[in-house]
This record gives structure tokens, C-alpha cells and sequence, in this order.
């Protein structure tokens, strides 16, 4: 293991008096105390002495791998880090997260997830986004979040949100829509968001970073030439999870062909379809496909034969689908079929 490797729960044991000269050293410590943050790509900086992200981050370029096609942003929202960064490196809910309010729509299938899209680009006002759900946490398929800075402000858009649910969508939806507070995870692991609060040394911590991280604050809207690429997993997840209410978006076509099934209708009829499939598949034409096997049905029917006795006649058997045959087979077996009927006695 070595010196100075132990388990961070061992180093979290250790008993440091905060006012003795130890406990001043140990909060005067500030790597020791962000060093978290280089797990998420942060480096100390030459330059200033803050902890930096790395200029050729991620978030100075468009990203496009996300479920949801936002209509506006909130102005002062900080997600990126107080969630991304913070709260999953320490557990800390930034207070700009517990005045965050949203009112939250479960929009019933992909058709009601398009026409949200249009109500929220064109009669929401205030910042929203709508997508698919792929939270495994999250007991849903699609949703719409819409957010506000307080509590009152988060109750009068409900309201709006309910009223244009009742007017745009189906009545169990509008019933549906609900106003909660900041993020489903810190809820999950945190507890009742009643309770939240912050203890000192998270208070301490967030001074700490206030003077000491600097990361990229990016307030640009999401680019329209994302959207359609984002829109492109909302109709292969409905297609996924058989909500075929995206149909009439393409043209009543499935965006992949379906299968044959085989448990319903005749067997012989069934054996028909696969030969004749099995012949076009091989470049011969249906019709003369369709020639040969009632030819060769005929034969056996007259002479008192099975289809199965006459294929080893034919130089294949049970293992070999018609399809294997090639045209030139179909034509020599034709001609003896067509010689055999011109025999005498075969009237």
C-alpha cells in the first residue's frame, strides 16, 4: 500500500483540533482539501494558483450527447459543476440548488412529447427543456422539466404548465404535472428536500472553491443544428419501447421492418411463402417460381408422391431450400416435369 496511500476513509478518522496549530495547518491545506476535483480534470494553474480546467475541456464545444432539446436556459444556472462536479464529487448541494424550483411534465408518449416541444418553444417563456427519460431511477419514459429561481415563482409556472397540459395534451397528463425541488438524485440520496441544509464545513468548503476553482460558466443556448440529432433518439427510443405513436411522423412506417410471424395459418401455406421468398431471393422471378412449384405439386398429386420423395429427384433434400436451386435448375425441372405430361398415358 505504502506511505501516505491508505484508504480516504482512513485520513477522514483522523483527529485534527480545528484550533490548534495542526488544524490551522490542515485548513490552510488547499490541496488536500480540493484534491478531489483533479478527478474531474482539474489542475493547478502555474499562472494564478487556482484550480483550472484544462483549456481543451469539453464544454468549450458543443455537446450533443443528451437526451433532451432545451427551449431556453435559466440564467444563473450552474449544473455543470454544482451537480456534475460538486455534488457528485462531495455530496454537497449548492445553495443555487435548493432554490431551484421545477415543474415537471410526464408527457404520455412520443406524439405528446413533439407537441410539448412546440408549446414550449412558442408559449413558455421562461426556461424549459423536454427529452426522453433514461434514468434507470426514474420511473418514466418521457418528461419536461420547466424551472424557476423560488418557490413562488415555481408555483405560478405550475399553474401555467397545468393550463396549456389541459389545453395541448390528454387529461391524465395534465393531472400528472407536478413542482418539486432541484435535482431527483439529491433526493435520492440525500433525503426528504424539506430537510436540506448545509453544515459548516460544507459552508467552508464552498468559500474554499469560491476563492480557489475557477471553471467555464457556459450560458449559450443549445444549438439548433443539435436538436435534429437529439430528436433522432427520442423516435428510435419510442420505437424501442413499442410506442408506435411516432408513426404518423414517418408516413405510418416503422423506422426498422418488422418479422414474419409463423405461429398462425397453414403449414403447407407457409411452406408456399418461405419457397417462393427463397427463389425471388435468388433472383428468380416470383411468377416462374410460383409455375414450378404448382408443377411440381401436380406431379405429385397424380402420381401419388410427397413433395419431400420428389426432392432427391430434384438433387436437393429437406436440408436444402428451394432457394438453393438455381435458375438453370428451375428450367431442367421444368423440362422433365413438361416431358413427363407429354408421355403417353399421362392425359
Amino acid at each position: 500500500m505504502g506511505w501516505g496511500n491508505s484508504s480516504k476513509s482512513i485520513y477522514r478518522k483522523m483527529q485534527v483540533d480545528p484550533i490548534s496549530q495542526v488544524g490551522l495547518i490542515a485548513k490552510a491545506d488547499h490541496i488536500t482539501r480540493l484534491r478531489w476535483l483533479e478527478s474531474f480534470g482539474f489542475k493547478w494553474s502555474v499562472e494564478n494558483e487556482m484550480l483550472e480546467q484544462p483549456a481543451a475541456d469539453a464544454r468549450r464545444y458543443h455537446y450533443y450527447d443528451t437526451p433532451w432539446c432545451h427551449a431556453r436556459h435559466l440564467v444563473g444556472k450552474e449544473c455543470g459543476f454544482d451537480h456534475q462536479v460538486l455534488f457528485n464529487g462531495t455530496g454537497i448541494i449548492h445553495p443555487r440548488c435548493q432554490n431551484c424550483w421545477k415543474t415537471v411534465l410526464s408527457p404520455a408518449n412520443f406524439d405528446e412529447l413533439m407537441t410539448w416541444k412546440k408549446v414550449e418553444e412558442n408559449e413558455i417563456p421562461f426556461a424549459c427543456k423536454c427529452g426522453i427519460e433514461l434514468r434507470d431511477y426514474t420511473p418514466k419514459q418521457y418528461g419536461a422539466y420547466h424551472y424557476a429561481p423560488f418557490l413562488d415563482e415555481g408555483r405560478e409556472q405550475h399553474e401555467i404548465v397545468v393550463e396549456l397540459a389541459k389545453k395541448y395534451l390528454s387529461e391524465e397528463t395534465a393531472k400528472g404535472v407536478i413542482l418539486k425541488r432541484a435535482c431527483t438524485e439529491y433526493e435520492i440520496e440525500k433525503g426528504d428536500s424539506a430537510s436540506w441544509t448545509l453544515t459548516d464545513e460544507e459552508e467552508d468548503i464552498l468559500q474554499l472553491i469560491e476563492s480557489r476553482v475557477s471553471y467555464f460558466r457556459v450560458q449559450k443556448p443549445q444549438a439548433d443544428f443539435v436538436k435534429p440529432f437529439v430528436m433522432m433518439k427520442w423516435v428510435m427510443w419510442a420505437h424501442a419501447i413499442g410506442d408506435m405513436s411516432y408513426l404518423p411522423y414517418n408516413n405510418g412506417k416503422a423506422i426498422y421492418p418488422g418479422y414474419r410471424k409463423y405461429h398462425e395459418g397453414s403449414i403447407p401455406g407457409l411452406k408456399h411463402d418461405l419457397a417462393i421468398l427463397n427463389a425471388v431471393s435468388k433472383n428468380i422471378p416470383a411468377e416462374m417460381a410460383e409455375e414450378f412449384i404448382t408443377a411440381n405439386d401436380s406431379f405429385a398429386r397424380t402420381h401419388g408422391f410427397t413433395v419431400d420423395q420428389l426432392a432427391p429427384a430434384l438433387g436437393y433434400n429437406r436440408r436444402t431450400p428451394l432457394g438453393k436451386l438455381s435458375l438453370e435448375d428451375l428450367q431442367v425441372a421444368e423440362e422433365l416435369i413438361g416431358e413427363h405430361d407429354e408421355a403417353p398415358g399421362n392425359e
